[in-house]
């Protein structure tokens, strides 16, 4: 060999060295997964074998031939380690991989690099050489522990090759895991093959140095146009076995050429591979002829399901079946249907523009109305006209808005034509794929609201109440004390008639505070009442012998209602009549209240004057109501707004309650009341049923 040769040879085998060393140092630098150490030390491990070689062409000197020639040795058992290391790695050989394994591998390693330092105090690797000109000139020299050691190096450098070229053929499909598996494969091949071809001397020289340089050529075409290391292709037994989705693969005959367990647990069949997917899923046929891409069927005892896909690669078409257990996920789904169809709550979804997209079944009980019955309207509509507005400015606060969340109540249409008080929360999910929209969860509050009115009427009235008897009993009880202690000294009859009257006014103001307190709610049993028999009997409790009652109502006319407070209506307009109408009494004004006392029938200041209180029907028509009228002085028009106010009365006996009880009772039955001049210049009390020709219905007080 030539001393030109040795030197082309010698720098060769350096720049081979240099390149995976510089691999070595790229892969650490690029990546920081454990499983890319063992693949920088491969490169180290071919840069330590390598370069020293290169050295060792030129070198004659004894101590530095040693040096580099245990250097070589070290490089040698290096590589083959880390390339079993990388191999297990990238196939996903995790049982190899566990830390009791690869310390025992790595023990061994350190020790054949331990004993081959040690080897001039033992002998036991080789004899003593020299180094001279020759490429591996310590073959004649070596002890049967050395090949051992070579032995070692070549079962780790095999069975990586063996790993490498599994994963190729597990490799699917032309596409870049597939090319990038074959320069895998080469890669450590061609310096292996060539290491056997010289150890067994059927080359001269030992190629396999430089075959090093084509392992580094072929790992930087994987690395910079495959992108091996960033497209590491997971082992298929470790992703598609474990996942709990099933798959199948089926070729274009249609029979199954791979699954994974997931699969095999829908199937009827212990070994499917090679089935024709009609014989153990015949549920999936219609997916492979075209009609559908997707369907769900119940198979042992579960709901799955399925999809597919096309697939092709070089050598075949075919199709992946998907197969996904949904048991959980439709229970789930059935569960929450069913406690929206049976909530008393609305569950609204409307669009971006307010366009209602579903509504749940409670909308027919709440509001009357079909579940599909508003689909497509806007929700605004549905909503009462004065609340209406407020509404749109609410929502278009909510879409647009950083809340996603906001509160309201609004009066909504009844299918009937009648409102409906809701309360609810509106939650912005046009973001979520599968709402896309605006949740609204309502409920009906009505009779809620209405118990609030009602409580604060009756706290209303408590006040009022209150101050009745704080003020206005407390001035007949003064007056009957004053005239009790004259009546004490006097004897006159007149303090004693004085004493009367305020008994007989607290009297009345105490019946009047008890029937305000049990009349003008609502009806609880309302009842068709002969309205004739009712004004008789209260014109018995209040008739005077100056006064004349005309009632011109047909006979049996009947309304419904309540008998107990309709007598409470006449009584209070007769005494309001009698306490204000008599005609010779008309340089006084009549005051609005029917709280007055007897004092005309005992009393001769009132003279002997008399007044007639009339009852007929309204516009002489029976279905449209009636009519209570007198002939006294009637009501100034300055006065007329303020006759139904409780406590106001222009009387110095008035109470101020009587015609407040007459417009609470009215209105309880949903009638209505208005107060005019009599045809005779009296007042005229007009009660009109408002459904002319129809009987009263239980009504609450509107407010």
């Amino acid at each position: 060999m030539t001393q030109e040769f040795t030197t082309v040879h010698a720098l060769t085998l350096v720049l081979i060295g240099l390149l995976n060393f510089a691999l070595a140092v790229v892969v650490l630098r690029s990546r920081s997964k454990t499983d890319i150490v063992p693949l920088s030390a491969f490169f180290g491990g071919i840069a330590l074998w390598t370069i020293p070689q290169g050295f060792l062409l030129l070198e004659s000197d004894p101590t530095i031939g040693f040096v580099l020639a245990k250097t070589v040795d070290s490089g040698a058992v290096i590589m083959s380690t880390g390339l079993f290391h990388f191999a297990l790695s990238y196939a996903g050989r995790r049982d190899w991989l566990s830390p009791r394994r690869l310390g025992t591998l790595y023990f061994i390693t350190a020790g054949w690099v331990v004993l081959t330092w040690t080897n001039p105090a033992h002998g036991l690797m080789h004899d003593p050489t020299s180094f001279t000109e020759v490429l591996l000139p310590v073959e004649a020299y070596q002890n049967s522990v050395y090949w051992l050691y070579v032995l070692y190096n070549w079962g780790l450098s095999a069975g990586g090759i063996y790993l490498f070229f599994f994963e190729y053929l597990d490799a699917r499909g032309s596409g870049v895991y597939h090319k990038q598996a074959r320069l895998v494969v080469l890669a450590p091949l061609i310096p292996g093959l060539a290491n056997v071809l010289a150890h067994n001397q059927i080359t001269e020289i030992n190629y396999s140095v430089w075959g090093f340089g084509l392992t580094g050529l072929l790992i930087v075409i994987a690395l910079y146009r495959y992108r091996w290391l960033d497209l590491v292709p997971i082992a298929r037994d470790t992703v598609i076995d474990g996942m709990r989705d099933g798959y199948v693969v089926v070729d274009d005959e249609r029979r199954i050429v791979d699954l994974n367990a997931a699969a095999q647990s829908f199937l009827n069949a212990e070994n499917a591979l090679g089935t024709p997917i009609g014989d153990v899923l015949p549920e999936c046929s219609s997916l492979f002829v075209g009609t559908e891409n997707e369907l769900t069927f119940d198979r042992n005892g579960a709901i799955v399901d399925a999809r597919v896909s096309d697939i092709s690669d070089e050598r075949a078409d075919g199709v992946v079946l998907m197969l996904r257990d949904v048991t959980d996920q439709r229970r789930a789904e059935k569960r929450f249907q069913a406690l929206i169809e049976n909530v008393s709550d609305v569950i609204t979804v409307v669009d971006q523009d307010g366009t209602i997209t579903y509504t749940s079944p409670s909308i027919t009980s709440v509001l009357g109305y079909r579940p599909d019955g508003r689909i497509g309207e806007s929700l605004f509509e549905l909503i009462d006209a004065e609340d209406r507005a407020e509404a749109i400015d609410e929502f278009h606060a909510l879409c647009d808005g950083p809340n996603s969340e906001t509160r309201f109540e609004y009066r909504v249409r009844h299918a009937d034509g009648s409102l409906v008080a809701l309360e609810g929360v509106a939650v912005d999910l046009l973001d979520n794929d599968i709402v896309d929209g605006v949740v609204i969860n309502s409920r009906d509050v009505t009779a809620r609201n209405d118990r609030e009115r009602e409580l604060e009427r009756t706290n209303q009235r408590l006040e009022e109440f209150a101050g009745v008897i704080s003020h206005d009993l407390r001035t007949p009880l003064s007056i009957a004390q004053t005239y009790l202690r004259f009546a004490e000294t006097s004897s006159g009859p007149e303090d004693f008639q004085a004493v009367r009257d305020a008994h007989n006014r607290m009297e009345r103001m105490i019946t009047n505070l008890l029937t305000m307190a049990q009349t003008g709610t609502t009806l609880t049993d309302p009842s068709p009442i002969a309205l004739e028999s009712v004004v008789a009997d209260a014109w018995d409790m209040t008739q005077r012998a100056d006064a004349t009652l005309e009632c011109t109502l047909d006979d049996g006319w009947t309304v419904v209602g309540d008998r107990a407070q309709l007598l409470h209506v006449f009584e209070n307009l007769f005494h309001n009549s009698l306490e204000h109408g008599p005609s010779d009494d008309r340089n006084g004004t009549q005051a609005a209240d029917a709280a007055g006392d007897e004092r005309c029938a005992v009393s001769p200041d009132c003279g002997d004057s008399s007044i007639t209180i009339r009852v007929s029907h309204l516009d002489d028509d029976p279905d449209c109501g009636f009519v209570v009228e007198d002939d006294g002085v009637g009501i100034p028009d300055e006065q007329r707004e303020f006759v139904f106010e409780r406590g106001h009365t222009t009387s110095r006996d008035g109470t101020g309650f009587g015609l407040a009880i007459v417009h609470d009772v009215i209105e309880a039955h949903g009638w209505q009341i208005d107060v005019s001049e009599g045809t005779d210049g009296g007042a005229r009390f007009e009660i009109s049923t408002e459904r002319c020709g129809s009987p009263a219905q239980p009504q609450r007080i509107p407010e």
